[in-house]
Protein backbone atom coordinates (compact mmCIF):
# COMPACT_ATOMS: atom_id res chain seq x y z
CA UNK A 1 0.00 0.00 0.00
CA UNK A 2 2.77 2.28 0.94
CA UNK A 3 4.67 1.38 -2.21
CA UNK A 4 1.72 2.22 -4.43
CA UNK A 5 1.35 5.64 -2.85
CA UNK A 6 5.02 6.30 -3.18
CA UNK A 7 4.85 5.24 -6.79
CA UNK A 8 1.88 7.51 -7.47
CA UNK A 9 3.67 10.36 -5.70
CA UNK A 10 6.76 9.88 -7.80
CA UNK A 11 4.70 9.71 -10.99
CA UNK A 12 2.93 12.87 -9.98
CA UNK A 13 6.24 14.60 -9.26
CA UNK A 14 7.64 13.32 -12.57
CA UNK A 15 4.65 14.72 -14.43
CA UNK A 16 5.07 18.07 -12.72
CA UNK A 17 8.77 18.05 -13.61
CA UNK A 18 7.94 17.26 -17.24
CA UNK A 19 5.41 20.06 -17.34
CA UNK A 20 7.94 22.45 -15.81
CA UNK A 21 10.56 21.24 -18.30
CA UNK A 22 8.15 21.79 -21.19
CA UNK A 23 7.42 25.29 -19.89
CA UNK A 24 11.11 26.06 -19.64
CA UNK A 25 11.70 24.70 -23.15
CA UNK A 26 8.93 26.93 -24.43
CA UNK A 27 10.48 29.94 -22.69
CA UNK A 28 13.88 29.08 -24.19
CA UNK A 29 12.39 28.86 -27.67
CA UNK A 30 10.65 32.19 -27.17
CA UNK A 31 13.92 33.77 -25.98
CA UNK A 32 15.78 32.33 -28.98
CA UNK A 33 13.12 33.70 -31.34
CA UNK A 34 13.29 37.12 -29.66
CA UNK A 35 17.10 37.06 -29.91
CA UNK A 36 16.91 36.26 -33.63
CA UNK A 37 14.40 39.04 -34.13
CA UNK A 38 16.70 41.46 -32.29
CA UNK A 39 19.67 40.35 -34.45
CA UNK A 40 17.65 40.85 -37.65
CA UNK A 41 16.58 44.27 -36.45
CA UNK A 42 20.19 45.20 -35.62
CA UNK A 43 21.34 44.07 -39.08
CA UNK A 44 18.68 46.18 -40.76
CA UNK A 45 19.56 49.17 -38.57
CA UNK A 46 23.30 48.73 -39.29
CA UNK A 47 22.68 48.53 -43.02
CA UNK A 48 20.51 51.64 -42.92
CA UNK A 49 23.20 53.43 -40.88
CA UNK A 50 25.93 52.46 -43.40
CA UNK A 51 23.76 53.66 -46.28
CA UNK A 52 23.19 56.94 -44.46
CA UNK A 53 26.93 57.38 -43.90
CA UNK A 54 27.68 56.66 -47.58
CA UNK A 55 25.03 59.14 -48.67
CA UNK A 56 26.57 61.77 -46.40
CA UNK A 57 30.03 61.07 -47.87
CA UNK A 58 28.75 61.40 -51.44
CA UNK A 59 26.98 64.61 -50.55
CA UNK A 60 30.17 65.98 -48.97
CA UNK A 61 32.23 65.05 -52.06
CA UNK A 62 29.70 66.73 -54.34
CA UNK A 63 29.80 69.87 -52.24
CA UNK A 64 33.62 69.86 -52.29
CA UNK A 65 33.60 69.39 -56.05
CA UNK A 66 31.14 72.25 -56.43
CA UNK A 67 33.28 74.52 -54.26
CA UNK A 68 36.40 73.64 -56.29
CA UNK A 69 34.51 74.26 -59.54
CA UNK A 70 33.38 77.69 -58.37
CA UNK A 71 36.92 78.47 -57.23
CA UNK A 72 38.30 77.59 -60.67
CA UNK A 73 35.57 79.62 -62.35
CA UNK A 74 36.46 82.63 -60.19
CA UNK A 75 40.16 82.21 -61.03
CA UNK A 76 39.31 81.91 -64.74
CA UNK A 77 37.17 85.05 -64.58
CA UNK A 78 40.00 86.90 -62.84
CA UNK A 79 42.45 85.90 -65.57
CA UNK A 80 39.96 86.87 -68.26
CA UNK A 81 39.59 90.30 -66.70
CA UNK A 82 43.37 90.71 -66.66
CA UNK A 83 43.57 89.63 -70.29
CA UNK A 84 40.80 92.07 -71.21
CA UNK A 85 42.70 94.88 -69.52
CA UNK A 86 45.79 93.93 -71.52
CA UNK A 87 43.78 93.82 -74.74
CA UNK A 88 42.30 97.23 -73.97
CA UNK A 89 45.80 98.65 -73.49
CA UNK A 90 46.92 97.02 -76.74
CA UNK A 91 43.94 98.43 -78.63
CA UNK A 92 44.58 101.88 -77.18
CA UNK A 93 48.17 101.64 -78.37
CA UNK A 94 47.04 100.61 -81.85
CA UNK A 95 44.61 103.53 -81.98
CA UNK A 96 47.42 105.87 -81.02
CA UNK A 97 49.66 104.44 -83.75
CA UNK A 98 46.89 104.74 -86.32
CA UNK A 99 46.40 108.37 -85.36
CA UNK A 100 50.11 108.99 -85.90
CA UNK A 101 49.88 107.37 -89.32
CA UNK A 102 46.94 109.57 -90.26
CA UNK A 103 48.93 112.63 -89.28
CA UNK A 104 51.68 111.47 -91.60
CA UNK A 105 54.43 111.50 -88.97
CA UNK A 106 55.65 108.00 -89.69
CA UNK A 107 55.63 108.62 -93.43
CA UNK A 108 57.90 111.66 -93.11
CA UNK A 109 60.09 110.13 -90.45
CA UNK A 110 60.84 106.93 -92.35
CA UNK A 111 60.59 108.32 -95.87
CA UNK A 112 63.22 107.20 -98.37
CA UNK A 113 65.92 109.38 -99.83
CA UNK A 114 65.64 110.75 -103.36
CA UNK A 115 68.14 108.16 -104.63
CA UNK A 116 66.13 105.31 -103.16
CA UNK A 117 62.92 106.70 -104.60
CA UNK A 118 64.57 106.80 -108.01
CA UNK A 119 65.82 103.20 -107.72
CA UNK A 120 62.59 101.90 -106.23
CA UNK A 121 60.23 103.42 -108.76
CA UNK A 122 58.33 100.18 -109.37
CA UNK A 123 56.32 99.52 -106.19
CA UNK A 124 54.92 96.04 -106.79
CA UNK A 125 53.62 93.98 -103.89
CA UNK A 126 56.15 91.73 -102.18
CA UNK A 127 54.34 88.43 -102.78
CA UNK A 128 56.72 86.33 -100.71
CA UNK A 129 56.33 88.53 -97.63
CA UNK A 130 52.54 88.54 -98.07
CA UNK A 131 52.58 84.76 -98.46
CA UNK A 132 54.46 84.31 -95.20
CA UNK A 133 52.14 86.71 -93.38
CA UNK A 134 49.04 84.85 -94.61
CA UNK A 135 50.47 81.35 -94.04
CA UNK A 136 48.25 79.20 -91.79
CA UNK A 137 50.85 76.59 -90.84
CA UNK A 138 49.56 73.84 -93.14
CA UNK A 139 51.80 71.50 -95.07
CA UNK A 140 50.86 73.06 -98.42
CA UNK A 141 53.92 74.69 -99.88
CA UNK A 142 53.87 77.71 -102.12
CA UNK A 143 55.02 77.43 -105.67
CA UNK A 144 58.22 79.35 -104.91
CA UNK A 145 59.31 77.67 -101.68
CA UNK A 146 61.69 75.09 -103.08
CA UNK A 147 61.98 75.94 -106.76
CA UNK A 148 65.39 76.88 -108.01
CA UNK A 149 66.38 79.29 -110.67
CA UNK A 150 69.11 78.97 -113.17
CA UNK A 151 71.76 79.57 -110.51
CA UNK A 152 70.50 76.80 -108.31
CA UNK A 153 68.99 79.15 -105.76
CA UNK A 154 65.47 79.29 -104.49
CA UNK A 155 62.93 81.81 -105.58
CA UNK A 156 64.09 84.77 -103.60
CA UNK A 157 63.03 88.05 -105.11
CA UNK A 158 59.85 89.89 -105.74
CA UNK A 159 58.63 90.18 -109.31
CA UNK A 160 59.61 93.82 -109.54
CA UNK A 161 61.53 96.31 -107.52
CA UNK A 162 61.05 96.85 -103.82
CA UNK A 163 57.56 97.86 -102.68
CA UNK A 164 57.05 100.75 -100.36
CA UNK A 165 57.37 99.92 -96.69
CA UNK A 166 53.89 99.53 -95.20
CA UNK A 167 53.48 100.97 -91.74
CA UNK A 168 51.77 98.56 -89.43
CA UNK A 169 50.71 99.51 -85.91
CA UNK A 170 52.87 97.83 -83.36
CA UNK A 171 51.42 95.58 -80.73
CA UNK A 172 52.10 96.02 -77.06
CA UNK A 173 55.00 93.81 -76.10
CA UNK A 174 55.71 92.31 -72.73
CA UNK A 175 58.35 94.45 -71.07
CA UNK A 176 61.54 92.67 -70.14
CA UNK A 177 62.74 92.81 -66.53
CA UNK A 178 64.88 95.85 -65.87
CA UNK A 179 68.57 95.04 -66.10
CA UNK A 180 70.85 95.68 -63.16
CA UNK A 181 72.57 99.06 -63.19
CA UNK A 182 75.99 98.72 -64.78
CA UNK A 183 78.99 100.33 -63.20
CA UNK A 184 80.26 103.50 -64.87
CA UNK A 185 83.34 102.74 -66.93
CA UNK A 186 85.77 105.51 -67.87
CA UNK A 187 89.30 105.42 -69.21
CA UNK A 188 90.75 107.64 -66.50
CA UNK A 189 89.63 108.90 -63.09
CA UNK A 190 91.07 112.12 -61.67
CA UNK A 191 90.39 112.68 -57.97
CA UNK A 192 90.67 116.29 -56.81
CA UNK A 193 91.43 116.42 -53.09
CA UNK A 194 90.17 119.35 -51.08
CA UNK A 195 93.72 120.54 -50.46
CA UNK A 196 94.30 120.78 -54.23
CA UNK A 197 91.79 123.56 -54.82
CA UNK A 198 90.87 125.01 -51.40
CA UNK A 199 92.83 126.63 -48.57
CA UNK A 200 91.21 126.95 -45.17
CA UNK A 201 90.95 130.55 -43.94
CA UNK A 202 92.63 131.43 -40.66
CA UNK A 203 90.74 129.98 -37.72
CA UNK A 204 88.50 127.79 -39.91
CA UNK A 205 88.24 124.04 -39.67
CA UNK A 206 86.53 121.24 -41.53
CA UNK A 207 83.30 119.89 -40.06
CA UNK A 208 83.61 116.35 -38.78
CA UNK A 209 81.30 113.38 -38.33
CA UNK A 210 82.27 110.38 -36.20
CA UNK A 211 85.75 111.78 -35.86
CA UNK A 212 86.28 112.08 -39.64
CA UNK A 213 85.96 115.06 -41.96
CA UNK A 214 82.42 115.22 -43.36
CA UNK A 215 83.27 114.91 -47.07
CA UNK A 216 81.03 114.20 -50.06
CA UNK A 217 81.71 114.10 -53.77
CA UNK A 218 80.67 115.99 -56.90
CA UNK A 219 81.13 114.04 -60.11
CA UNK A 220 81.10 115.01 -63.77
CA UNK A 221 82.39 113.37 -66.93
CA UNK A 222 84.62 115.24 -69.35
CA UNK A 223 84.73 114.06 -72.95
CA UNK A 224 88.22 114.35 -74.42
CA UNK A 225 87.90 114.57 -78.18
CA UNK A 226 89.55 111.69 -79.99
CA UNK A 227 92.81 112.65 -81.61
CA UNK A 228 94.05 111.05 -84.79
CA UNK A 229 97.74 110.24 -85.23
CA UNK A 230 99.17 109.84 -88.70
CA UNK A 231 102.19 107.53 -88.94
CA UNK A 232 104.55 108.31 -91.81
CA UNK A 233 107.18 105.67 -92.57
CA UNK A 234 109.96 106.72 -94.91
CA UNK A 235 110.75 103.77 -97.16
CA UNK A 236 113.76 103.31 -99.42
CA UNK A 237 114.65 100.76 -102.04
CA UNK A 238 117.66 98.54 -101.26
CA UNK A 239 119.85 96.64 -103.68
CA UNK A 240 121.15 93.46 -102.07
CA UNK A 241 124.53 91.83 -102.63
CA UNK A 242 123.04 89.22 -104.95
CA UNK A 243 121.70 91.95 -107.19
CA UNK A 244 118.07 91.69 -106.10
CA UNK A 245 116.04 94.60 -104.82
CA UNK A 246 113.84 94.98 -101.74
CA UNK A 247 112.20 97.72 -99.72
CA UNK A 248 113.17 98.70 -96.22
CA UNK A 249 109.67 97.62 -95.06
CA UNK A 250 106.37 96.34 -96.38
CA UNK A 251 103.21 98.42 -96.08
CA UNK A 252 102.05 98.04 -92.44
CA UNK A 253 98.41 97.71 -93.59
CA UNK A 254 99.04 95.55 -96.62
CA UNK A 255 96.46 92.95 -95.63
CA UNK A 256 93.77 95.52 -94.84
CA UNK A 257 94.37 97.84 -97.74
CA UNK A 258 93.94 101.56 -97.22
CA UNK A 259 95.13 104.00 -94.58
CA UNK A 260 92.87 103.12 -91.64
CA UNK A 261 94.40 101.26 -88.70
CA UNK A 262 92.66 98.11 -87.41
CA UNK A 263 91.33 100.05 -84.40
CA UNK A 264 89.79 102.80 -86.54
CA UNK A 265 88.36 100.29 -89.01
CA UNK A 266 86.86 98.28 -86.14
CA UNK A 267 85.26 101.47 -84.85
CA UNK A 268 83.68 102.18 -88.23
CA UNK A 269 82.36 98.62 -88.52
CA UNK A 270 80.78 98.89 -85.06
CA UNK A 271 79.19 102.22 -85.98
CA UNK A 272 77.70 100.69 -89.13
CA UNK A 273 76.52 97.30 -87.89
CA UNK A 274 76.14 97.76 -84.13
CA UNK A 275 74.75 101.30 -84.05
CA UNK A 276 73.15 101.27 -87.55
CA UNK A 277 75.00 104.40 -88.66
CA UNK A 278 74.99 104.76 -92.46
CA UNK A 279 78.23 105.50 -94.26
CA UNK A 280 77.27 109.05 -95.25
CA UNK A 281 76.97 109.94 -91.56
CA UNK A 282 80.26 108.22 -90.83
CA UNK A 283 81.87 110.39 -93.51
CA UNK A 284 80.52 113.52 -91.80
CA UNK A 285 81.76 112.25 -88.44
CA UNK A 286 85.25 111.62 -89.82
CA UNK A 287 85.27 115.01 -91.54
CA UNK A 288 84.47 116.68 -88.24
CA UNK A 289 87.61 115.04 -86.83
CA UNK A 290 89.67 116.23 -89.77
CA UNK A 291 89.66 113.06 -91.92
CA UNK A 292 88.14 113.82 -95.32
CA UNK A 293 87.33 110.75 -97.38
CA UNK A 294 84.89 109.88 -100.16
CA UNK A 295 81.99 107.48 -99.89
CA UNK A 296 83.54 105.09 -102.41
CA UNK A 297 86.86 104.97 -100.56
CA UNK A 298 85.19 104.39 -97.19
CA UNK A 299 83.02 101.66 -98.66
CA UNK A 300 86.12 99.95 -100.08
CA UNK A 301 87.93 100.10 -96.72
CA UNK A 302 84.91 98.65 -94.90
CA UNK A 303 84.54 95.78 -97.36
CA UNK A 304 88.27 95.03 -97.15
CA UNK A 305 87.92 94.81 -93.37
CA UNK A 306 84.92 92.52 -93.69
CA UNK A 307 86.84 90.26 -96.08
CA UNK A 308 89.76 89.98 -93.64
CA UNK A 309 87.39 89.21 -90.76
CA UNK A 310 85.71 86.50 -92.81
CA UNK A 311 89.06 84.93 -93.65
CA UNK A 312 90.04 84.66 -90.00
CA UNK A 313 86.69 84.12 -88.29
CA UNK A 314 83.95 82.87 -90.60
CA UNK A 315 84.75 79.16 -90.63
CA UNK A 316 85.41 79.01 -86.89
CA UNK A 317 82.34 81.11 -86.14
CA UNK A 318 80.14 78.96 -88.37
CA UNK A 319 81.48 75.72 -86.88
CA UNK A 320 80.89 77.02 -83.36
CA UNK A 321 77.24 77.73 -84.16
CA UNK A 322 76.71 74.41 -85.97
CA UNK A 323 78.07 72.48 -82.98
CA UNK A 324 75.49 73.98 -80.61
CA UNK A 325 72.80 71.68 -79.21
CA UNK A 326 70.03 74.25 -79.58
CA UNK A 327 69.49 76.77 -82.38
CA UNK A 328 66.85 79.38 -83.11
CA UNK A 329 66.30 79.96 -86.84
CA UNK A 330 64.58 82.71 -88.78
CA UNK A 331 64.80 84.32 -92.20
CA UNK A 332 64.04 87.83 -93.38
CA UNK A 333 64.36 90.00 -96.46
CA UNK A 334 67.03 92.60 -97.12
CA UNK A 335 67.72 95.01 -99.94
CA UNK A 336 70.47 94.03 -102.36
CA UNK A 337 71.64 96.26 -105.17
CA UNK A 338 71.52 94.55 -108.56
CA UNK A 339 72.09 95.50 -112.17
CA UNK A 340 68.99 95.22 -114.35
CA UNK A 341 68.38 96.06 -118.02
CA UNK A 342 66.70 99.23 -116.79
CA UNK A 343 69.67 100.15 -114.61
CA UNK A 344 70.48 99.84 -110.93
CA UNK A 345 67.72 98.70 -108.60
CA UNK A 346 67.24 97.25 -105.16
CA UNK A 347 65.76 93.76 -105.03
CA UNK A 348 64.59 91.77 -102.04
CA UNK A 349 66.83 88.87 -101.14
CA UNK A 350 66.61 86.51 -98.19
CA UNK A 351 68.98 86.41 -95.23
CA UNK A 352 68.97 83.58 -92.67
CA UNK A 353 69.88 83.84 -88.98
CA UNK A 354 71.04 80.87 -86.89
CA UNK A 355 71.14 81.93 -83.24
CA UNK A 356 72.97 79.74 -80.71
CA UNK A 357 71.32 81.10 -77.58
CA UNK A 358 73.44 79.34 -74.97
CA UNK A 359 76.74 80.60 -76.43
CA UNK A 360 75.23 83.96 -77.48
CA UNK A 361 76.35 83.75 -81.09
CA UNK A 362 74.28 84.47 -84.20
CA UNK A 363 75.45 83.49 -87.68
CA UNK A 364 73.89 85.33 -90.62
CA UNK A 365 73.83 83.11 -93.68
CA UNK A 366 73.34 84.47 -97.20
CA UNK A 367 73.08 82.04 -100.12
CA UNK A 368 72.45 84.14 -103.23
CA UNK A 369 69.32 85.46 -101.55
CA UNK A 370 67.59 82.06 -101.60
CA UNK A 371 64.83 81.16 -99.16
CA UNK A 372 64.53 77.53 -100.30
CA UNK A 373 64.58 74.77 -97.69
CA UNK A 374 67.87 73.50 -99.16
CA UNK A 375 69.64 76.49 -97.57
CA UNK A 376 68.75 75.47 -94.02
CA UNK A 377 69.07 71.76 -94.85
CA UNK A 378 72.65 72.24 -96.09
CA UNK A 379 73.67 74.46 -93.19
CA UNK A 380 72.27 71.97 -90.64
CA UNK A 381 73.37 68.85 -92.51
CA UNK A 382 75.32 67.44 -89.53
CA UNK A 383 73.32 69.15 -86.80
CA UNK A 384 71.73 66.95 -84.12
CA UNK A 385 69.75 68.88 -81.55
CA UNK A 386 66.73 71.12 -81.15
CA UNK A 387 65.67 73.92 -83.50
CA UNK A 388 63.11 76.65 -82.77
CA UNK A 389 61.38 78.27 -85.75
CA UNK A 390 58.16 79.96 -86.73
CA UNK A 391 55.52 77.96 -88.60
CA UNK A 392 56.64 78.74 -92.13
CA UNK A 393 56.42 75.87 -94.60
CA UNK A 394 60.16 75.50 -95.30
CA UNK A 395 60.68 74.29 -91.73
CA UNK A 396 58.34 71.32 -92.23
CA UNK A 397 61.39 69.36 -93.35
CA UNK A 398 62.31 68.94 -89.67
CA UNK A 399 59.00 67.16 -88.89
CA UNK A 400 59.79 63.91 -90.71
CA UNK A 401 60.03 60.63 -88.82
CA UNK A 402 63.68 60.18 -89.84
CA UNK A 403 64.69 63.73 -88.88
CA UNK A 404 67.66 64.06 -86.53
CA UNK A 405 66.40 67.48 -85.45
CA UNK A 406 63.75 68.15 -82.79
CA UNK A 407 61.55 70.85 -84.30
CA UNK A 408 60.04 73.23 -81.72
CA UNK A 409 57.32 75.66 -82.75
CA UNK A 410 56.88 79.26 -81.67
CA UNK A 411 54.00 80.02 -79.32
CA UNK A 412 54.38 83.77 -79.87
CA UNK A 413 53.46 83.35 -83.56
CA UNK A 414 50.53 81.16 -82.56
CA UNK A 415 49.28 83.65 -79.96
CA UNK A 416 49.63 86.51 -82.44
CA UNK A 417 47.02 84.91 -84.72
CA UNK A 418 44.58 84.51 -81.83
CA UNK A 419 45.12 88.13 -80.78
CA UNK A 420 44.43 89.20 -84.37
CA UNK A 421 41.18 87.23 -84.29
CA UNK A 422 40.11 88.55 -80.88
CA UNK A 423 38.24 91.68 -82.07
CA UNK A 424 36.07 89.54 -84.34
CA UNK A 425 35.35 86.77 -81.81
CA UNK A 426 35.84 86.91 -78.05
CA UNK A 427 36.13 83.10 -77.98
CA UNK A 428 39.79 83.62 -78.84
CA UNK A 429 40.35 84.47 -75.16
CA UNK A 430 39.84 80.76 -74.38
CA UNK A 431 43.19 80.15 -76.11
CA UNK A 432 44.97 83.43 -75.29
CA UNK A 433 44.53 82.92 -71.53
CA UNK A 434 46.21 79.49 -71.27
CA UNK A 435 49.01 80.61 -73.60
CA UNK A 436 49.57 83.49 -71.21
CA UNK A 437 49.75 80.98 -68.35
CA UNK A 438 52.53 79.15 -70.19
CA UNK A 439 54.55 82.34 -70.61
CA UNK A 440 54.06 83.20 -66.94
CA UNK A 441 55.41 79.76 -66.05
CA UNK A 442 58.45 80.42 -68.24
CA UNK A 443 59.05 83.74 -66.47
CA UNK A 444 58.91 81.88 -63.17
CA UNK A 445 61.41 79.26 -64.37
CA UNK A 446 63.74 82.04 -65.55
CA UNK A 447 63.45 83.82 -62.20
CA UNK A 448 64.26 80.58 -60.37
CA UNK A 449 67.30 80.09 -62.65
CA UNK A 450 66.43 76.44 -63.30
CA UNK A 451 68.55 74.16 -65.46
CA UNK A 452 67.27 72.61 -68.68
CA UNK A 453 66.40 69.31 -67.02
CA UNK A 454 64.61 71.07 -64.16
CA UNK A 455 62.61 73.17 -66.63
CA UNK A 456 61.65 70.00 -68.52
CA UNK A 457 60.32 68.45 -65.29
CA UNK A 458 58.39 71.62 -64.47
CA UNK A 459 56.91 71.75 -67.98
CA UNK A 460 55.74 68.15 -67.76
CA UNK A 461 54.03 68.98 -64.48
CA UNK A 462 52.66 72.48 -65.16
CA UNK A 463 52.65 73.07 -68.92
CA UNK A 464 51.42 69.70 -70.20
CA UNK A 465 47.91 70.10 -68.66
CA UNK A 466 47.69 73.55 -70.27
CA UNK A 467 48.65 72.10 -73.67
CA UNK A 468 46.03 69.37 -73.34
CA UNK A 469 43.40 71.97 -72.49
CA UNK A 470 44.37 74.14 -75.47
CA UNK A 471 44.32 71.19 -77.88
CA UNK A 472 40.90 70.05 -76.65
CA UNK A 473 39.43 73.55 -77.08
CA UNK A 474 40.93 74.04 -80.54
CA UNK A 475 39.59 70.67 -81.72
CA UNK A 476 36.12 71.64 -80.47
CA UNK A 477 36.41 74.99 -82.28
CA UNK A 478 37.37 73.22 -85.49
CA UNK A 479 34.05 71.33 -85.39
CA UNK A 480 32.07 74.57 -84.96
CA UNK A 481 30.99 75.57 -88.49
CA UNK A 482 29.80 79.00 -87.36
CA UNK A 483 33.14 79.82 -85.76
CA UNK A 484 35.13 78.48 -88.72
CA UNK A 485 33.21 80.83 -91.00
CA UNK A 486 35.21 83.66 -89.39
CA UNK A 487 38.34 84.02 -91.55
CA UNK A 488 40.65 85.16 -88.74
CA UNK A 489 39.45 82.48 -86.33
CA UNK A 490 39.76 79.82 -89.05
CA UNK A 491 43.33 80.91 -89.72
CA UNK A 492 44.22 80.75 -86.01
CA UNK A 493 42.57 77.34 -85.55
CA UNK A 494 44.21 75.84 -88.66
CA UNK A 495 47.64 77.18 -87.69
CA UNK A 496 47.40 75.70 -84.19
CA UNK A 497 46.21 72.30 -85.46
CA UNK A 498 48.72 72.11 -88.33
CA UNK A 499 51.64 73.14 -86.11
CA UNK A 500 50.60 71.14 -83.04
CA UNK A 501 53.34 68.54 -83.40
CA UNK A 502 56.08 71.16 -83.22
CA UNK A 503 54.26 73.34 -80.67
CA UNK A 504 53.98 70.52 -78.12
CA UNK A 505 57.66 69.58 -78.54
CA UNK A 506 58.54 72.15 -75.86
CA UNK A 507 57.87 69.29 -73.41
CA UNK A 508 60.82 67.33 -74.82
CA UNK A 509 63.62 69.89 -74.33
CA UNK A 510 63.83 72.14 -71.29
CA UNK A 511 66.69 74.18 -72.75
CA UNK A 512 64.53 75.34 -75.68
CA UNK A 513 62.49 78.55 -75.63
CA UNK A 514 58.74 78.46 -76.23
CA UNK A 515 59.09 81.59 -78.37
CA UNK A 516 61.33 82.36 -81.34
CA UNK A 517 61.35 86.08 -80.54
CA UNK A 518 65.01 86.09 -79.51
CA UNK A 519 66.00 85.11 -83.04
CA UNK A 520 63.63 87.66 -84.57
CA UNK A 521 65.26 90.34 -82.44
CA UNK A 522 68.60 89.44 -84.06
CA UNK A 523 67.04 90.53 -87.34
CA UNK A 524 66.42 94.06 -86.07
CA UNK A 525 69.86 95.37 -87.14
CA UNK A 526 69.07 94.21 -90.69
CA UNK A 527 65.79 96.11 -90.69
CA UNK A 528 67.40 99.18 -89.15
CA UNK A 529 70.00 99.21 -91.92
CA UNK A 530 67.14 99.12 -94.45
CA UNK A 531 65.91 102.40 -92.99
CA UNK A 532 69.30 104.09 -92.71
CA UNK A 533 71.20 102.74 -95.71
Amino acid sequence: MIDERAYELLCCQLGLANEEKAGLRKQVNELIARLKAIEESNKENSKALVDTINDLKESLEKQSSTVEHYRKEMELMRKQLEAKDEVNMMLANEISNLRLQLEGSRKHRFGRTSEQRRLLNNRNIDKSAMEKSEYDGSGKKGDDDNKTDGNGTGSNTSSGNVPAQNCRPSRKKETAPRAAKTRLKVDKVIVHEIEDYYQLPDGARLMKRNGMADVWEYRFIEHVRAHNVEHVYKVARVKLADGTFTNTMEHPLKNLGGIFSPDLLARLLCLKYDFSMPENRQIRLLAREGIHISNTTLNGYIHNGISRLREFMEDVFKEFVQQAKYLMVDETTELVGVETPEGKAYRRKYLWAFFAKHVKLVYYHYNNGSRASDVAKTFLEHFMGSVSTDGYTVYRMFDGEDSKVLHIGCWTHCRRLWVDALPSDRTAMDIIDPIGDMFRNEDLFRTMKLSGEQIKEKRLKLTRPILERIHHKVVMMMQDTKLMANELMRKAVNYTINQWKSLKNILKDGSAEISNNLCEQRMKPVKLLLRTV
